[in-house]
C-alpha cells in the first residue's frame, strides 16, 4: 500500500476596501462655489447627482474661527454636554457616552471616541445656510437635522444611506466618500439592517464572494479637503472615512422635487428650526410629507400586511385637511397594485421589482391623474417615481 499526499489548495479570497470591487471609481462634479436654488435643483437634486462645492465654506466664519483654543474660549463649553461614540470606526452596537465639550477637547486626541453631535447652539451662527438651499419654504418647513463631526482622524462609518438631503462642510483634515447611486438596490448594495438603513459588511476588508452584489456596482469617489462642502442626495449609499485632526458639520434636510427659484436673506444655522426626524413633527405640508412617509415605511416594515399599511398611510392623511378623505379602499387597492406576487405581504423587493420593467418618472404636471398623484411630484425617492408611473400606466379603480 502507497501513502499517497495530496498538495493543500490554499483559496485566496480577494478582499479591497469598499468602493474598488468593481474597478477604480468614478469622480463627481465639482463646482467652485454654490449655485443659486434653480440651478441646484435643476442639475443636482432633482436628477440626484451629488456634487462637490470646492472651497465654498472658506467664507464661513467656521473655517477660520473653529479652533480648540477658540472652542475652550467660550464660557458655554464646560455646561454644554455632547455624545462622544467609543470607537473611531463605526460599530452601532457600541457605546457612547456624555462629556462636556470642554472635557471632550482635552482627550479626543488620544481616546479612541468620536463626537457625533448636533452643533452646540452657540456655534450655529458660525455657519450660514448654503445659498443653494436658502429658500423660505425650506429653511422653515424641511429642515431636519444638523451635526457636528468632530475627531483626530482615523474614522470610518459604516456603509449605509439616509433618508434625506444631506450637505456636509469641512473644516479641518480630510475626508473621503465612498459613494452609490439610490438606484441600486438595498439587496445589492447589502444592507443587511433595515432598521437603520446600514451594512455589517466591513468596509476596510470586503469578502466579495460574501458579499457579491457589491461586484456589480457603479462607486464614486471624492476627497474633501478644508473649505469644501458636498452634497449628498438622499438614499444615495455612502461610505466616509476622515484623516488628520477632522471637523465637519453636516444639515439633513426633506427633500422637496420641484425646482425652486428663492432667495431669502442671509441667515446662518442659528436662525433655523430644526424638526428632527420625528414624523409626527411634521405637518402634511406642500404634498411633501407623504411621498417620503411612505418610501420611509415600507424600507423600514418589510412583509407589511394590507391592515398595518392601511394604518400607516391612513394616519398620514388624517393629518391633512385636504386629504383626509381618502377611503381605506383607496389605500388597500394601492397595496393590492403593489403586492405583486398576491401574497398579502408587502415586501421592500416587490417594489424593486416593478421598477425595473416601468417606464422611467414623467413630469408632465398636466399628466397628472388621481387623489393620491398630487404628492408624487415632490419626492426624490424611487418608490413614488414608482407610484407615479402606477398611477399614470394602469387603469385606475372606478372611485378614484
Amino acid at each position: 500500500m502507497k501513502l499517497i499526499i495530496l498538495p493543500l489548495l490554499l483559496v485566496s479570497v480577494c478582499t479591497e476596501p469598499i468602493g474598488f470591487q468593481s474597478g477604480k471609481p468614478l469622480p463627481i462634479t465639482s463646482l467652485s462655489s454654490f449655485p443659486d436654488p434653480g440651478t441646484f435643483f435643476k442639475d443636482y437634486l432633482i436628477p440626484s447627482k451629488p456634487v462637490l462645492f470646492k472651497g465654498a465654506a472658506k467664507d464661513f466664519p467656521a473655517y477660520s474661527k473653529w479652533t480648540d483654543s477658540y472652542f475652550k474660549s467660550l464660557p458655554e463649553s464646560k455646561s454644554y454636554s455632547l455624545f462622544v461614540e467609543e470607537g473611531k470606526k463605526e460599530n452601532r452596537d457600541d457605546g457612547s457616552r456624555t462629556v462636556s465639550f470642554y472635557d471632550f477637547l482635552n482627550i479626543y486626541k488620544s481616546d479612541d471616541v468620536y463626537c457625533v453631535n448636533e452643533i452646540p447652539p452657540f456655534l450655529r451662527r458660525d455657519i450660514p445656510i448654503p445659498r443653494s438651499i436658502a429658500c423660505p419654504f425650506i429653511l422653515n418647513s424641511l429642515m431636519v437635522d444638523n451635526v457636528m463631526w468632530f475627531s483626530s482622524g482615523g474614522t470610518r462609518s459604516v456603509w449605509h444611506n439616509d433618508g434625506y438631503e444631506n450637505i456636509n462642510c469641512l473644516f479641518r483634515g480630510t475626508k473621503q466618500f465612498i459613494l452609490a447611486d439610490k438606484s441600486v438596490t438595498p439587496a445589492r448594495a447589502h444592507i443587511d439592517v433595515r432598521e437603520g438603513a446600514y451594512s455589517t459588511v466591513d468596509v476596510d476588508d470586503v469578502d466579495i464572494e460574501k458579499y457579491p452584489g457589491l461586484g456589480q456596482i457603479m462607486f464614486y469617489s471624492v476627497t474633501m479637503e478644508p473649505g469644501d462642502c458636498l452634497y449628498i442626495p438622499v438614499l444615495w449609499f455612502h461610505h466616509v472615512a476622515s484623516t488628520d485632526s477632522n471637523l465637519a458639520a453636516n444639515i439633513w434636510w426633506r427633500t422637496y422635487r420641484s425646482e425652486l427659484k428663492c432667495d431669502a436673506p442671509q441667515k446662518t444655522l442659528d436662525d433655523v428650526k430644526f424638526m428632527g426626524g420625528d414624523d409626527s413633527e411634521y405637518p402634511v405640508v406642500d404634498q411633501v410629507h407623504l411621498a417620503i412617509y411612505l418610501h420611509d415605511y415600507m424600507y423600514d416594515h418589510n412583509h407589511t400586511t394590507p391592515q398595518a399599511f392601511l394604518e400607516a398611510v391612513g394616519g398620514v392623511l388624517e393629518r391633512s385637511a385636504e386629504y383626509n378623505h381618502v377611503s381605506d379602499e383607496i389605500i388597500l387597492w394601492l397595496f393590492a397594485q403593489l403586492d405583486t406576487d398576491g401574497s398579502s405581504l408587502l415586501e421592500f423587493e416587490e417594489i424593486d421589482r416593478v421598477l425595473s420593467v416601468l417606464p422611467s418618472l414623467l413630469a408632465a404636471e398636466s399628466s397628472y391623474r388621481g387623489t393620491v398623484l398630487i404628492y408624487l411630484k415632490w419626492s426624490t425617492s424611487f418608490f413614488v417615481d414608482f407610484l407615479y408611473d402606477l398611477f399614470y400606466h394602469y387603469p385606475l379603480p372606478s372611485w378614484l
